[in-house]
Parts: structure tokens; C-alpha cells; sequence
């Protein structure tokens, strides 16, 4: 009875903080249209998030960003997300940019169990915005982009 116990404790160890590192932000998402994964990460005391895969056929180039010299930067391992603070379960205040408009919102993230995430992008009030759920995945499902020759 001993040594089950003892197995049952050190297993219950080791598993605790994968789960608890399961259940956050920070990780590998498939976005809602499934063309893009994205990894969040701890960025500076806030929450980032860079493009970890495209799909095949997707987006290339940074061509609808404002600014005339990022226009030829890769889309593969750009920062879409960034400056998102924690707040209880979830992440406030952040910006998220929207590479397909070239356009910067307000975004807040919330955590809605360990496989999904909600994330709202907005214009000056929460209220007036779009949200996407995002899916966790795992980055050894999908192949790390590599930006174009």
C-alpha cells in the first residue's frame, strides 16, 4: 500500500505543473480559421504571441502593413500579439495586429479551459469588437515556418 502511495505522490508531482502550465495562456493556438498557428509566449512581463506555422498557400509577406519598409518583411515568426498583461485567468490591455488589414486593435485574451482560448480584438471599448476562439495544439502536429527565399 506504501509503494503505491508513493508512486501516486510522485507522479501527481511531476504532472502538477505541466497541468497547471496546460491550463494558461502560453503555448502553441490554431486560430479560428485554421490558417495559422501561433505561439504565446511570456514576453517581458506580459504575454506575446509570434507566427509559428502558416498554412500552405497563406500569406507571405507582411504586404498590407502602413509602413512602406515592412512591407517585405516575412510573415513566418512575425509578432502579432503583444504587451498583454495577466489578470487572474486571463490577459488584458494587450494589441493584437491584424496582418491582413495592417491594422493594430486593442485585444484582451480569456481563457476558457486548457484547450481553448477566446481572443477579442477591439476598438476603444471591449464592446465594440470581434472575438475568435483559438484552439491549443501542439507545435510537433505542425511544421515550424521558415521565412520564403
Amino acid at each position: 500500500m506504501k509503494k503505491t502511495s508513493v508512486f501516486l505522490c510522485a507522479a501527481f508531482m511531476f504532472l502538477l505543473p505541466q497541468l497547471a502550465h496546460a491550463s494558461g495562456a502560453e503555448g502553441y493556438w490554431l486560430t479560428e480559421n485554421k490558417r495559422a498557428v501561433i505561439h504565446l509566449k511570456s514576453c517581458d512581463n506580459s504575454l506575446c504571441g509570434n507566427i509559428y506555422w502558416i498554412i500552405e498557400g497563406g500569406m507571405q509577406y507582411d504586404s498590407k502593413n502602413p509602413d512602406p519598409r515592412a512591407k517585405d518583411k516575412p510573415m513566418c515568426g512575425l509578432q502579432l500579439l503583444k504587451g498583454f498583461k495577466k489578470k487572474g485567468d486571463n490577459w488584458k490591455n494587450g494589441k493584437i495586429y491584424k496582418a491582413d488589414e495592417g491594422k493594430i486593435y486593442d485585444a484582451n485574451i480569456t481563457v476558457k479551459n486548457p484547450t481553448t482560448l477566446t481572443l477579442r480584438g477591439y476598438i476603444g471599448m471591449p464592446l465594440f469588437g470581434k472575438s475568435q476562439t483559438w484552439t491549443r495544439v501542439s507545435a510537433d502536429d505542425y511544421k515550424e515556418c521558415a521565412p520564403p527565399k
